[in-house]
């Protein structure tokens, strides 16, 4: 399926990439949620993720998929994106699983380890200990940044998901793609590249972890990009030979075609972190059949914020797992044509 792009009015004062990015990911005042439950998600080595439920009030609306949500590099279940998206599925009827990656601060009681752009398999064994209870009419996964890198690997992966219950829907918003032009575009930014690899590199630091030795630890204090950390921590500590392999092997582009399930790629046109032209000018739509790919104009690094009571990507990924949890689709429509156009409605109401 091929690009479709749309350009956002923004919400004042959020005008530009850049502002719309800090919006996204530091904005002090965050969205409402109801009380939530806390989950401890087991994974094989011991590890846990912490995790919050939330269940829907509506009275009497059809049961709808767990939506499960993962945030991005030095994020948490916390992150205002992540929960205005909760809240949004919520007021659809969607019970919300937020998920913390192995060593990020909710989950770092329990760690010994950390999360990488490839540990998709992390959330498989997450997703893989819930109960019927909550995961009986199946799941639909959204991640953000990183998180969306990992959904992407997760959704493509089948060997991985063997024992989660069927997933529906997937959702990646500004993940990346090629993860080495994400890296240099970071790395190039003066104000936020700096602040990201400050708050990852203390995040890494902070795990008691078993597999960052004293030569690791000191490689990560010296790192002066995220390449470099990236290059001389987080490859040989998890047993890649290089940078370039490590980048190579995960590479959330290369698996887009090997992914079955309907899936939304929401990327910012003029993202600061995540180069949206670059990352995705390689790419074979066409042996892409389940992916949606749609780019927003003006919407930053998951930002999205337009004139809308909710913004942009709320409606959109809220539509896109309608669409695609609604049941069988026509014969003649198939579930990927009938979700993304749903999700291009709501994004694009009066196209040009």
């Amino acid at each position: 399926m091929n690009p479709r792009s749309v350009t956002l009015r923004p919400r004042p004062p959020w005008f530009g990439g850049t502002l719309q990015t800090v919006r996204a990911l530091r904005w002090p005042i965050p969205a409402a949620l109801p009380p939530g439950h806390r989950l401890w998600l087991p994974l094989p080595d011991g590890d846990a993720l912490a995790s919050t439920l939330h269940l829907p009030s509506a009275a009497g609306s059809p049961a709808k998929p767990l939506a499960a949500l993962v945030h991005g590099l030095t994020g948490s279940e916390d992150d205002p994106y992540l929960r205005e998206h909760a809240a949004g599925l919520l007021r659809r009827g969607f019970p919300v699983l937020r998920i913390n990656l192995r060593g990020s601060a909710k989950s770092r009681s329990r760690s010994t380890s950390h999360y990488h752009l490839g540990r998709s398999a992390d959330l498989a064994a997450a997703l893989s200990a819930l109960p019927d209870a909550l995961t009986g009419r199946g799941i639909v996964v959204a991640g953000w940044s990183l998180g969306g890198a990992l959904a992407l690997l997760l959704l493509a992966r089948e060997g991985e998901r063997r024992d989660v219950a069927p997933i529906l829907a997937g959702a990646a918003i500004c993940p990346p793609l090629q993860p080495e032009v994400a890296h240099q575009a970071i790395d190039a930014n003066a104000v936020l590249g700096r602040a990201l690899l400050a708050l990852y590199r203390a995040e890494v630091l902070a795990v008691p972890a078993r597999d960052l030795d004293a030569d690791l630890r000191r490689a990560a204090a010296r790192a002066t990009s995220l390449h470099e950390f990236e290059a001389t921590v987080t490859a040989p500590r998890f047993g890649y030979p290089s940078y370039e392999v490590f980048t190579e092997m995960e590479r959330p582009a290369a698996v887009l075609p090997d992914i079955r399930v309907p899936t939304l790629l929401l990327m910012g046109g003029d993202d600061p972190l995540v180069p949206a032209a670059e990352s995705m000018e390689v790419i074979d739509w066409d042996a892409c059949p389940a992916v949606a790919p749609l780019v927003v104009r003006g919407a930053g690094h998951c930002g999205f914020y337009d004139l809308g009571r909710e913004n942009l990507s709320v409606r959109a990924i809220g539509a896109f797992f309608e669409g695609a949890a609604g049941g069988a689709a026509a014969a003649d429509v198939p579930v990927i044509e009938r979700a993304a156009s749903a999700a291009a409605r709501v994004a694009d109401p009066a196209p040009a």
